[in-house]
């Protein structure tokens, strides 16, 4: 079986291929390719023993050179998700942060082409302290593979290095831990080398679902390990919220389905990790957390809205789609409070913006009946690809479609016409409530005092639409 998972066994991305995360940040295409150089030269080795310190100097000093390229959309996100008084009262300056983040991203690329390569079982610990190796065992033990997610957070690829290391024996006989990487195009041309010196480490390129479907099960019925970057979403995806529980991040985000649709379909143990650097990025502390098994929950152990749905999931009550949505948001409880707690080695807040956005979208409209077409439809789309829990769906679903009836009388009207300037509406990043009160706010005030008089249902059922959510 070839280890990478690739369509091409020579595979060589194009020089110019551009490796951004983000329109306004570098391009990682030369630091990728320099990696792989040294790493496939063995350069690397001579580096086993040195010290990671002059290698922070280094990047220190590269890091205010790209500082102004991106701060403006770090900023922006920093904002977002600490409130004012936090970063008042702790005095955080949030361009030191912006450096620190950037800094980091060079250690990063640092760490992978000099340290890492030289990690092996004897010096493994000096590198990695891992906490909760437990888990992965037990999991093992069921012979049904282990689905891993990870955020973005630290040196991503350590919790991947340790496990390598490890072994386990079952049914009396002791084996290495195998260790499978679902990996973007750019990232499997970083880490193929690393990957030829391991037979236990393995590759998966992101793809369709389909094909992702059937590599990973290839790989988890021989009771492999997958890694799954749980914050590598998109704005297509289901959404949940961020940490339930946490007023202030009650907002909804884009989840990959990979790792519920694997939990729920063969029983496949999920067994959540972070890593957490220590003294610089060659040193790690690498958690495993207990599994997120959703038929083991206890209810009572939960808040009452979440107690009535686990119930319901215990009980076979929920749709695909709500317990696909319950198992992220559980998952997310597990990992993104430590986002928040080292602001600055969270690489996917560069993109938090993009990668969450959620437009109502208004392209050269004239009249009312489109306006509120596109509103309508968006909402509608905006409930099927999000889940909270206590969320009276069934009933804003039905006066959404009570609203879509109402506009039907503007369709011919001549006088519902309306100059809308406005683009679009964002609705990313928002709890269900404030996505529909912003909304419900726009399509009330853009209303003409004609179509306040004519059609005053509207405002009726809009406002019936909003008050679902008290």
């Amino acid at each position: 079986m070839n280890k990478l998972a690739v369509k091409s066994k020579d595979r060589i991305l194009d020089k110019k291929a551009s490796m951004k995360i983000h329109k306004n940040f570098i391009d990682y295409n030369i630091a990728f390719r320099f990696v792989n150089f040294i790493q496939s030269t063995g350069r690397h080795k001579y580096f086993e023993r040195k010290s990671f310190l002059p290698f922070r100097f280094l990047t220190i000093i590269l890091g205010p050179l790209f500082y102004k390229k991106g701060f403006s959309t770090l900023e922006n996100a920093w904002k977002f998700l600490y409130p004012q008084s936090f970063l008042e009262k702790h005095n955080i300056n949030l361009k030191r942060w912006g450096l620190q983040l950037i800094s980091y991203l060079f250690d990063f690329f640092l760490e992978i082409m000099f340290f890492m390569p030289n990690h092996s079982p004897k010096n493994i610990t000096r590198f990695i302290k891992m906490e909760g190796f437990e888990h992965i065992e037990a999991a093992l033990q069921k012979k049904k593979g282990v689905l891993v997610p990870i955020i973005h957070l630290g040196e991503i690829y350590h919790p991947t290095s340790g496990l390598l290391r490890k072994t386990i024996t079952i049914d009396g006989k002791t084996q290495k831990v195998e260790v499978v990487g679902i990996v973007s195009p750019e990232n499997e041309f970083l880490l193929r080398q690393f990957v030829k010196s391991w037979e236990n480490v393995f590759a998966i390129v992101t793809g369709k679902f389909s094909d992702l479907e059937r590599d990973i099960e290839k790989h988890l019925k021989k009771n492999r390990v997958v890694f799954v970057m749980h914050d590598y979403f998109k704005k297509h995806q289901n959404r949940v919220p961020f940490i339930f529980g946490k007023k202030k991040y009650d907002f909804l985000i884009p989840c990959p389905q990979l790792l519920s649709y694997f939990h729920y379909k063969n029983g496949i143990p999920v067994v959540p990790s972070n890593s957490f650097p220590q003294k610089d990025l060659t040193r790690s502390l690498v958690k495993f957390y207990p599994p997120v098994d959703m038929q083991k929950l206890d209810p009572l152990k939960e808040p009452l809205l979440l107690k009535e749905e686990v119930l319901k999931l215990q009980q076979g009550l929920l749709s695909d789609r709500e317990k696909n949505s319950l198992h992220a948001l559980k998952i997310n409880q597990v990992l993104y409070p430590s986002a928040l707690e080292y602001p600055y080695y969270w690489q996917m807040v560069y993109t938090l913006f993009k990668r969450s956005q959620f437009r109502i979208q208004f392209d050269d409209i004239t009249s009312y009946f489109e306006f509120y077409t596109i509103l309508i439809q968006r909402l509608e789309q905006f409930m099927e690809k999000s889940y909270e829990p206590g969320r009276k769906d069934k009933e804003i679903l039905n006066v959404l479609g009570r609203l879509s009836e109402e506009i039907e009388h503007l369709r011919e009207d001549p006088k519902a016409k309306i100059l809308f300037r406005k683009k679009y509406i964002e609705i990313g990043l928002l709890s269900s409530k404030a996505a529909f009160n912003k909304a419900v706010s726009i399509a009330l005030a853009r209303r003409s005092t004609y179509i306040r008089k004519q059609f005053p249902k509207l405002q009726t059922l809009f406002l019936e639409l909003v008050a679902l959510f008290d």
